[in-house]
């Protein structure tokens, strides 16, 4: 073989190899999908996709057009106009007697058809309104930007307020799913012993109807669960017949810190920093109508060309050019009270303003307040009925026992039962309490961003 076909037969091989290993690597990527999304998972699959994402950013590109849009009051403007007029009748002059003949003289100047054009150009030097409408967009900008940051927080809130639904159902499914399972031993050995002539046939059928009972909770759980799925889907802006799948884990050692900080610093709520950007526009606002009662300055100058005929083809035959250069001066005078109105509105629009500002740092304040206890109620409540639902546990297994033993009485088995059952929806609504408590207190606290980016 020679050396060419021995280097040809070594490219081809290493070819295959490469095609093979990339295959292989491509089959293990996909056999490592993620098969159920962590909360983590959710918010950012919402902060990529929803549509109100894309909303509140085109809502900000349009203010930082808005900033190109004032600032071009202080730019050169340019305009060129032209104009062809057909005189069908002209305007009679009349020339008093004695000027320069002893009787009236009527006079028609001009021609059937004139045309012209003109170019000017403008620069404003002075108008104080338009330079702070420049200020006043950027303070805009400002506040779109944080209405960007405010709808993600509630994107944030509102998809993990329904994953921790979707959460909840799910943990109350496999409670009552376990449920089921006892039933069902049960009544294999009550159906045995009934058929022995052990136990009555009341016996038999209590424990029928308590089974139907539970696979009924159960039906109506698994319908709820389907519900939370379709909202926690609309949360996310995925399509409701996309199929979801969520990490059902439930952390039980979830730690909550008591000695949270007794102040709220308003100055990371994105709620106060719009207000605070609110108040400014508001005080802009005052300053712009203030400004309408000042004179402003611009220069301008001129260029344009005329031409005249009696006819229509000698219209655009001799032309004449001309030219000037000026300054503008417009000083505001009596505008019949409009400006004056204008200002008292822009001042008592601030003044509400200034109210709402406080009213709003106290009611900031009253949500970090009761968004705290609830945490601390909630978490207590928690761990109690977390607690209560193992020792209900325990009793249940224990009474199972000794009912399959014949050591206790059915009642004292569906006693225990009920008792059972009761733990666990108290667990239940606890958790969907101590979960929402916990988004709600970092959402009070403005802290959703930092929540969802220390989420594993």
């Amino acid at each position: 073989m020679s050396h060419k076909l021995k280097q040809c037969f070594f490219y081809r091989q290493l070819l295959f190899l490469l095609l093979v290993t990339a295959s292989l690597s491509f089959n293990k990527a996909s056999g490592q999908a993620k098969d159920s999304f962590t909360l983590k998972d959710c918010i950012q699959f919402t902060l990529r996709n929803h549509p109100n994402s894309s909303i509140y950013a085109n809502n900000a590109q349009v203010t930082r057009e808005k900033i190109r849009e004032s600032k071009a009051a202080f730019l050169p403007s340019v305009s060129a106009n032209t104009s062809l007029d057909y005189n069908i009748k002209l305007q009679t002059s009349i020339i008093p007697a004695g000027t320069f003949s002893p009787t009236e003289t009527k006079l028609q100047m001009g021609n059937k058809f004139s045309t012209g054009g003109y170019l000017q150009a403008d620069q404003t030097i002075f108008d104080k309104s338009s330079a702070l409408s420049v200020k006043s967009s950027r303070v805009d900008k400002e506040i779109a930007d944080l209405n960007v940051l405010k709808e993600n927080e509630t994107l944030i809130y509102n998809t993990a307020s329904a994953y921790y639904e979707v959460l909840t159902y799910g943990e109350k499914g496999t409670l009552l799913r376990d449920n089921e399972n006892q039933y069902k031993q049960l009544l294999d050995i009550l159906k045995l012993r009934y058929e022995q002539g052990v136990v009555k046939k009341s016996e038999y059928d209590r424990s029928r109807v308590n089974l139907n009972n539970v696979q009924s909770e159960l039906a109506l759980n698994d319908n709820y669960l389907k519900l939370a799925l379709n909202k926690l889907k609309n949360a996310m802006g995925l399509d409701l017949k996309s199929p979801l799948a969520i990490d059902q884990h439930v952390d039980y050692s979830a730690h909550v810190d008591l000695q949270l900080i007794n102040e709220l610093d308003t100055s990371r709520l994105t709620d106060f920093k719009i207000d605070q950007q609110n108040l400014s526009s508001k005080e802009l606002d005052v300053k712009k109508k203030k400004a309408a009662f000042l004179p402003t300055f611009s220069i301008y100058a001129k260029y344009g060309v005329n031409a005249y005929g009696s006819e229509f083809s000698n219209a655009f035959s001799n032309w004449f050019d001309y030219s000037a250069i000026g300054v503008k001066l417009s000083i505001p005078i009596f505008s019949g009270f409009k400006k004056s109105s204008q200002l008292k509105q822009s001042q008592l629009n601030l003044q509400t303003q200034n109210l709402t500002l406080k009213l709003n740092v106290q009611n900031y304040k009253l949500d970090f307040e009761n968004a705290g206890n609830n945490l601390f109620s909630s978490y207590t409540s928690l761990k109690k009925n977390k607690e209560n639902l193992d020792l209900a546990r325990e009793v249940m297994d224990a009474t199972a026992v000794e009912y399959r033993e014949g050591t206790s009485t059915l009642s004292s088995y569906l006693d225990a039962d009920s008792s059972f059952k009761e733990a666990q929806t108290n667990y239940i609504t606890s958790l969907l309490d101590f979960l929402t408590a916990q988004i709600a207190l970092e959402k009070a606290k403005g802290t959703l961003t930092s929540y969802v980016t220390n989420l594993k």
